[in-house]
């Protein structure tokens, strides 16, 4: 190139010649013949091929479980051998506990033997991640595990929040920061509880789970989260997420990938930049991301004055705005280089400045009375949008049973009370930003505390659902119904088969310590599932030690006799992350008692639905072809796809 000047004595230009490089760009137009990202709304091959393996371990189970007179004829047909699935809902260290003692009754009991699924929320997902990644599970059980989550949780957080232990956090959060990757109050979060849990095994990843399941000797385990938007209320918009040892994704766009790819830079549904696999610990910090938004009511931070609200009632009052990053651009997070040098030791003292700034800003937020115990902003998780680049100008509904029908047709007469606020849901059809290049994802019991979306999906045709909820109620003797209600709504203006929940049950039968739900009239709700919906109470504990055994002494009677939400000293609020031994076992005995007091309850639902499946096929029997031509080539069909 060449560079133009005057010359001052004559006013005549003075042409200086400098070096030109030439470079030569070759350009192809070509056809991408396979993507990183799966599209399609069908199970993906791994999950099929364990299902197909689960299936025979199932059979097995049933046999040992009900007993040969109701099983001699049972095969292992996929349209004989019905689909269970175990829930377990958000909750903090009050759900996880309590979903240990439920899981150590399933498992001894016999029932675990005979479920497909695992699906779990926020507490629930520690658990789960707690119990898949120890290394001797399932050889051994929960019963042995389940003393080590005592052990574990029996220290004060506080004591991981050292300056020595955080500054090494937040050194091994700066390393993926300036690998280009988002970096959020959540990772730091995520720290803290792998270091509670599985300070054992801190480098276990999702991925490794497969081990548990590849043979079908375990349910599969479902994890999920929500994606948001920075400027809707995840209350109107969120999409669920899945996660999986086999994928990760969202049903509603039929997108998903292998759990070593999600966080990964994509571009069109193909990886441009992929970078290793995250930690189990950092997902099981998004899955309950709640409690990093509400860190200071964790670290009892908070005023007095909120000191008797419960995490729902808070959560219902956080803003879009309070969840976000106040920074808003969306640029690339790579650490941008000193300009103007080629000097090694500029760039790496550069480096070493920004480095310690941003370590030094990170550790000020922590230690200090700053905006981060004041507001909740900035605690939302952060990963690169894997569907950057799409286009989304059609989508399916996440059922492809029903035809496709816009939110006003749910008939709001039959929503009861408690959740015909207009603005659930509001905007649930809308689709994701392929504009944005990161999306955020939260706790999924910020919009209801229930993981049904996970087990819904027709195409894994789920009979029996065992739903535990530890959700938060005002106090012991409140009904009990208010997140089942709000799945409801949810499967409903999603057409998804969900059975009607009536709860004028609690006003004939009083608090019980499960309910059960079934369709109305099976032969025309063929696709419905039965539920039976466990709540936490303690009722018939106080008396009996064991089904049919009554308490004695002195002791046992003391035991057993607390209160859950009443108790203003309760040691179960969702924001306590320490449980005394003592503490842990009430609430641990006390899940474990109701679950094994209704085993009875279980049989009978198992065995209607083996008889259910003799004379009905297989729920999983629609193909996307069938969605296909019957949304587009129906030209009688009265709705269509949005575009």
């Amino acid at each position: 190139f060449h560079l133009s000047s005057t010359n001052s004595a004559s006013g005549s230009p003075l042409r200086i010649k400098k070096p030109v490089t030439e470079m030569f760009l070759e350009f192809y137009l070509g056809i991408c013949s396979s993507t990183d990202l799966r599209f399609s709304m069908a199970l993906c091959v791994e999950e099929k091929s364990f299902r197909q393996k689960r299936r025979e371990k199932v059979v097995e189970g049933m046999k040992k479980f009900l007993g040969p007179e109701h099983t001699n004829n049972l095969k292992s047909s996929p349209r004989e051998v019905p689909v269970i699935a175990v829930l377990g809902s958000g909750g903090g260290f009050r759900a996880m506990v309590g979903f240990a003692g439920v899981m150590k009754a399933l498992y001894e009991s016999g029932v675990l033997d005979c479920a497909t699924y695992i699906a779990g929320l926020s507490g629930s997902t520690w658990y789960m991640s707690t119990l898949y990644s120890h290394s001797e599970f399932p050889k051994k059980g929960p019963r042995e595990i389940n003393k080590e989550l005592m052990h574990c949780v029996s220290y004060n957080p506080l004591l991981l929040l050292t300056p020595q232990k955080v500054k090494r956090y937040i050194e091994s959060l700066w390393k993926k920061k300036c690998s280009g990757q988002p970096v959020t109050f959540t990772d730091i979060f995520a720290m803290l509880i792998g270091e509670t849990l599985i300070k054992d095994r801190m480098d276990s990843k999702l991925s490794h789970l497969k081990d548990k399941v590849n043979n079908g000797q375990c349910p599969l385990p479902l994890f999920t989260c929500l994606h948001v938007k920075p400027d809707v209320s995840e209350l109107m918009f969120a999409d669920w997420m899945e996660f999986s040892p086999y994928e990760i994704g969202m049903a509603k766009y039929g997108t998903f990938m292998p759990p070593d790819l999600f966080g990964s830079k994509f571009f069109m549904g193909t990886v441009v930049k992929k970078y290793e696999e995250n930690p189990l610990h950092f997902l099981m910090g998004v899955w309950g991301s709640a409690f990093s938004i509400l860190f200071n009511r964790v670290l009892g931070l908070s005023s007095s004055q909120n000191s008797g609200s419960t995490m729902e009632e808070e959560l219902e009052n956080i803003k879009p705005k309070h969840i976000f990053s106040t920074d808003c651009s969306d640029s690339d997070d790579e650490l941008q280089e000193p300009k103007g040098t080629e000097n090694a030791e500029a760039e790496e003292e550069y480096h070493r400045n920004n480095q310690a700034s941003w370590v030094q800003r990170m550790l000020m937020a922590l230690v200090s009375d700053t905006a981060l115990f004041n507001t909740r902003e900035g605690r939302a998780g952060k990963v690169h949008n894997f569907m950057l680049g799409l286009n989304l100008n059609a989508s399916y509904p996440i059922s492809p049973l029903l035809d496709f029908e816009t939110q006003e047709s749910v008939d709001e007469d039959e929503m009861d009370a408690a959740v015909t606020d207009p603005d659930e849901f509001d905007r649930i059809y809308e689709p994701l930003d392929v504009k944005s290049k990161k999306i955020h994802i939260v706790d999924s019991g910020l919009t209801f505390n229930l993981p049904y979306p996970l087990i819904l999906r027709p195409q894994r045709g789920v009979d029996l659902i065992i739903s535990f909820d530890f959700s938060a109620r005002p106090s012991d003797s409140s009904p009990p119904f208010k997140e089942l209600l709000l799945a409801e709504k949810w499967a409903r203006m999603n057409k998804l088969p969900f059975p009607k929940i009536q709860t004028n049950v609690f006003d004939r039968e009083g608090l019980k310590e499960c309910y059960v739900f079934k369709p109305k009239n099976p032969n025309v709700e063929k696709h419905c599932p039965t539920i039976i919906h466990f709540v936490l109470a303690n009722i018939n504990f106080r008396k009996y030690k064991a089904p049919g055994v009554r308490r004695e002494t002195k002791e046992e009677k003391e035991f057993a006799d607390f209160d859950i939400f009443d108790d203003p000293e309760t040691p179960f609020s969702t924001f306590n992350f320490q449980y005394p031994n003592d503490a842990f076992r009430r609430l641990h005995d006390l899940m474990e008692f109701n679950t094994l007091n209704n085993i009875d309850v279980i049989k009978q639902a198992i065995k209607e639905s083996i008889e259910y499946r003799k004379h009905n096929p297989s729920r999983c029997s629609v193909s996307l072809t069938d969605v296909e031509a019957r949304k587009y080539f129906n030209k009688d069909s009265k709705h269509k796809l949005p575009t």
